[in-house]
């Protein structure tokens, strides 16, 4: 039962390193969430466009800060399975999987750094606007909404128009602070992103360091075992040559003695 949980659910196998299958399928996981911080992104950009345009509303910047707490909440998910992913590129299979997350490092960082500017460009161009409209255009209360002021009637009032129109002449204050609240919370988001992505970038690059060193290390101890085994077989080819030459030098003293022993059987002959 044992083995059986083992070898089937199991996300390591037997010598305790990650299964390829589990392996596999974070790594699937991941380059589909990027793939999706791609998109997200891409939308959060379309969104933008309609900035100063007589399509933008309060609902398109309200969708705009759900769409950056929705990267923030996908980043913190894409770093938790680059994290298991790096703790998997070990053993036999290290190197391989190494290139692997590389790979997929490498995409996140660009996605995270297309996030971070488009943010950016949305955090300035919010508060250009909040700037500008506070500068030239009068606030109330909502309680005078029925109410005038300096010649300014304030009824009809939107707050779409704060949004959608290029010259603003009055906004509620209520709703500048709502605005300006969104500022401050995708400002938040950022960061957390920012210091969520340095941190496991961090941990990839020195993983990987450990690694290349690890290989480095392994591919040396291979070079100095096959010297160590070039330098054995040298030696036993020298042990085999001096043996067949012990080999040869006991037969030419025996073929010497040979020799000698004829020349003299002759010699006494002739006598």
């Amino acid at each position: 039962m044992g083995d059986r949980y083992q070898s089937n659910q199991s996300p390591r196998d037997s010598s305790g390193s990650m299964t390829n299958e589990r392996f596999g399928k974070l790594v699937t996981e991941t380059s589909k969430g990027i793939s999706n911080f791609n998109q997200l992104t891409r939308s959060i950009a379309q969104k933008m466009s309609l900035f100063g345009t007589p399509q933008d509303s309060r609902s398109n910047h309200v969708h705009i800060k759900e769409l950056t707490e929705k990267g923030n909440k996908l980043v913190a998910k894409i770093n938790r399975r680059l994290q298991e992913l790096n703790r998997g590129a070990k053993g036999a299979a290290g190197r391989t999987r190494r290139t692997q997350i590389n790979k997929l490092s490498a995409d996140y960082k660009n996605q995270v750094r297309v996030f971070e500017e488009t943010c950016e460009r949305l955090l300035e161009s919010e508060r250009q606007s909040v700037d500008f409209i506070r500068r030239s255009s009068q606030s109330f209360r909502g309680g005078d909404s029925r109410q005038s002021r300096k010649g300014v009637e304030f009824t009809n009032y939107s707050e779409d128009q704060i949004y959608a129109q290029a010259n603003v002449i009055i906004y509620d204050e209520d709703d500048m602070q709502r605005r300006e609240d969104d500022i401050i919370q995708i400002n938040h988001q950022l960061r957390e992103v920012n210091a969520a992505f340095t941190e496991i970038d961090g941990l990839i690059q020195d993983q990987g360091e450990t690694v290349v060193e690890i290989v480095e290390n392994t591919e040396t101890a291979k070079e100095n075992v096959s010297s160590a085994l070039e330098e054995v077989r040298q030696a036993e080819q020298r042990k085999k040559c001096c043996a067949f030459t012990k080999i040869e030098l006991f037969f030419f003293v025996i073929l010497l003695l040979v020799i000698f022993m004829a020349v003299m059987g002759i010699l006494f002959a002739a006598k």
